[in-house]
């Protein structure tokens, strides 16, 4: 496993934050020494490094090796992930190399999702709820209320080749509102 793809600034993937993104893969790899002097040059101007894959990130056992590998002392790192191991993530966050987590739920948020959600906050990290817009209906999302109370954003994603009403977006983010006042369209 390593980093196969590096994208500088992103804005899109958790708005309103400034981050750089790593991608993890079993592919062929970038050098991790490059990657880590963009970073180095740019962490003042970044919120986070996030750290994505194509699976889940969380199902790479060596994940923290390639986070240590890239992130500049002092920058947070954010998970993007559909949290499907707890258990790497406890690890990650108790060992400092988890600060914050974008978890993408698919039609309801999962049994290891909910362990995830209170890992990070019995640990004091932020986390975002992210929901693809065409897969839900308010009643979906308001399910969800209960079990991600304490989340800083909630995003709906807006696909291109799945477009969305005005109307039924909007009771998306109207019941999205149950959950937190930060509520985001991307």
């Amino acid at each position: 496993m390593g980093i196969t793809g590096f994208t500088r600034i992103d804005t899109v993937t958790v708005p309103d934050r400034f981050m750089a993104i790593v991608t993890v893969s079993d592919s062929e790899e970038m050098d991790p020494e490059e990657i880590k002097a963009v970073l180095e040059s740019d962490k003042s101007s970044l919120d986070y490094l996030g750290i994505r894959s194509d699976s889940d990130p969380l199902m790479f056992a060596d994940l923290y090796k390639n986070i240590k590998s890239v992130r500049p002392k002092g920058m947070k790192v954010m998970l993007i992930s559909q949290g499907s191991d707890p258990a790497t993530l406890d690890d990650l966050v108790g060992a400092g190399y988890v600060h914050a987590m974008d978890i993408l739920v698919d039609m309801e948020i999962t049994e290891e999702q909910k362990k995830c959600i209170s890992i990070l906050e019995d640990s004091g990290c932020k986390y975002a709820i992210s929901i693809k817009a065409a897969d839900h209906d308010d009643e979906t999302v308001r399910r969800m209320a209960s079990d991600c109370k304490g989340c800083s954003m909630f995003i709906i994603r807006l696909e291109k080749d799945r477009p969305v009403k005005k109307g039924d977006l909007s009771a998306l983010t109207g019941a999205a509102k149950a959950i937190t006042w930060n509520v985001r369209a991307s």
